[in-house]
C-alpha cells in the first residue's frame, strides 16, 4: 500500500515541478539580488509547516548564500520566529495582527515580503501584505494553483500547480534551494 502511495505521490509532485513557472522564479530571483543590492530587508512569513519552511529561506539564503561572500549581505527574517512577539500579539491584539504589527516595527520602503501558503486566504498573511502594500514593500506569495486572495493582491505571484498541501509545501523548499544555491554560485 505505502509503496503505490508513495509512486503516486513522487508522479505528482515530479508533474507539479515541471510545470511551475521558470519565468517567475526568474523574476523572483532578480527581486532578491536587487534587494540584496540595496541591502534592503526580505520579510518571509507563513503560518504552519509554511512558517518552519520561512524559518529554513531565511537559512538558506543569510548563512548559504552570504557565508563568506562580504558583497552579498542578504537580510532574510522569519517573523514566524519570534514566538514571544507572536504570542504577545495574538494575545493583545489578535491572532490575525501577527505579522503586520512586526512589520510596522521592522519594515522600510523597498523591502521585500515574501508569503509562504498552501491556501493563500489566511487573514494574517493577507493584513501583513495589505500592510506591505500600504508602506511600499514589494510583495510576493507562493501559494496553490487556485484563485486566492494573496495571489491577487501580490506584486509578484508564484502558483504551485497543485492543491495537495505537502506538494505545495515540498514546492516551497524546492523554490528556496533552486533560487539560493543558484545565487551562490554565482
Amino acid at each position: 500500500m505505502l509503496k503505490e502511495f508513495v509512486s503516486l505521490y513522487q508522479n505528482e509532485f515530479q508533474e507539479t515541478l515541471a510545470n511551475i513557472d521558470v519565468e517567475k522564479l526568474e523574476q523572483l530571483c532578480r527581486l532578491l539580488e536587487e534587494t540584496f543590492a540595496k541591502e534592503r530587508n526580505i520579510f518571509i512569513i507563513g503560518n504552519g509547516g509554511s512558517a518552519a519552511s520561512a524559518s529554513h529561506w531565511v537559512c538558506d539564503f543569510n548563512k548559504g548564500v552570504s557565508f563568506q561572500r562580504p558583497k552579498v549581505k542578504s537580510r532574510f527574517y522569519s517573523l514566524a520566529d519570534n514566538i514571544p512577539t507572536i504570542t504577545a500579539y495574538g494575545n493583545d491584539t489578535q491572532y490575525d495582527d501577527i505579522f503586520m504589527e512586526q512589520l510596522k516595527v521592522l519594515s522600510n520602503p523597498g523591502d521585500l515580503l515574501i508569503s509562504l501558503s498552501v491556501s493563500g486566504n489566511s487573514k494574517n498573511l493577507l493584513k501583513a501584505q495589505a500592510f506591505g502594500e500600504s508602506q511600499k514593500m514589494i510583495t510576493v506569495s507562493i501559494t496553490n494553483s487556485q484563485a486566492n486572495e494573496l495571489k491577487s493582491g501580490s506584486d509578484l505571484a508564484i502558483s504551485i500547480p497543485s492543491e495537495n498541501y505537502g506538494i505545495v509545501e515540498d514546492c516551497h523548499m524546492y523554490i528556496c534551494h533552486v533560487i539560493s544555491q543558484f545565487i551562490a554560485k554565482k
